[in-house]
């Protein structure tokens, strides 16, 4: 039986990083990230969960 891994779009955010390294460390602008995930920039912070999407 062959499994096929399925990669998880969600991403948890850890201790030090903020939104400009998250953005930076995918690859995605930042305002992206804020309107994908119905955020704020204050919103962002170390244990929260956002959705990372490659259009």
């Amino acid at each position: 039986m062959s499994v096929k891994k399925i990669s998880f779009p969600y991403y948890q955010l850890k201790q030090g990083e903020n939104l400009k390294t998250i953005s930076q460390k995918f690859n995605i602008e930042s305002t992206k990230i804020l309107l994908d995930n119905n955020l704020s920039p204050k919103q962002i912070k170390e244990g929260v969960f956002i959705l990372i999407k490659k259009d």
